[in-house]
């Protein structure tokens, strides 16, 4: 993995236009509502529907010859936190991969390697030496709740510095192991009670009955759940779509290439 002193000094758009990935009048009009908004620009052309994480991501990578790491699939070590406190994570939309404590070197994950403000910053704060790999802000978001915060998601591939495109020497941080659990004790044979066998089964039956009808309910919600996050996200779109439309007729409009009367008109003959 390399630091990238070259593509800190090159714009985000700029690559993803000579990538063939996304064209000028899409940049203005994404470049119009980060103006208006706030936000960083990489999450703004998502969101508008004008290029996805992954395309951005591959393009990024093949620009400026840095490696791709999948925190979805990769299994970090939990002490890999360590490397970096979560507030500068979030601030600055990063994750850690590693690091050589000797060469005062950080390697992170970051969704936008042309952003040299926030990396300087970063190196100030840690000072250290940032080394970049590219991964979706998405994923970033998410290795960032799972790690820092324990939420439950899956990991399959198990991630090697060779995987990650290192070089350095990197460390984990590692406790004194866990006492092993003492021997279980036999228990103490005691005297059969009928009755109380005949209690204690239909008890177990009535709680296996409590526990069904529990883990049913939980599958409703769940779904419930899962229905309307569905709807949220189609809303979602749905609003990005029409802002992003929005933004594009803004972008002809004030290129010259339709007037905003001729706009109306259009829209109204189609009523």
């Amino acid at each position: 993995m390399a630091s990238t002193p070259s593509a800190r000094r090159r714009r985000l758009g700029e690559i993803l236009i000579e990538a063939g990935v996304l064209d000028a009048t899409r940049l203005e009009a994404a470049l119009s509502e980060q103006k208006k908004w706030g936000g960083k620009l990489g999450r703004t052309l998502v969101e508008m529907g004008f290029v996805t994480e992954d395309v951005m991501v591959r393009a990024l990578s093949r620009q400026l010859k840095l490696p791709v790491v999948d925190l979805d699939q990769v299994k970090l070590p939990q002490s890999i936190v360590q490397l970096l406190r979560v507030d500068l994570a979030e601030r600055y939309g990063v994750f850690p991969l590693g690091a050589d404590t000797k060469g005062r070197t950080l390697q992170v994950a970051t969704a936008d390697p042309t952003n040299a403000e926030a990396l300087n910053d970063l190196e100030f704060s840690t000072n250290s030496r940032i080394q970049v790999a590219v991964a979706t802000g998405s994923s970033i978001d998410r290795a960032i709740r799972r790690m820092y915060y324990g939420e439950t998601t899956t990991s399959t591939a198990t991630a090697t510095p060779a995987s990650l495109g290192m070089t350095e020497a990197s460390y984990e941080l590692k406790g004194p192991p866990p006492p092993p659990p003492p021997p279980p004790q036999p228990a103490a044979p005691g005297p059969i009670d009928p009755l109380a066998e005949m209690e204690s089964a239909a008890q177990r039956a009535e709680l296996k009955h409590l526990k069904e009808r529990v883990a049913e309910h939980e599958k409703s919600a769940s779904e419930i759940a899962r229905l309307k996050e569905q709807v949220a996200e189609l809303e979602r779109h749905s609003a990005n779509q029409v802002r992003a439309l929005r933004a594009l007729v803004e972008q002809l409009i004030e290129s010259g290439l339709i007037s905003r009367d001729e706009y109306v008109t259009r829209v109204k003959r189609n009523e």
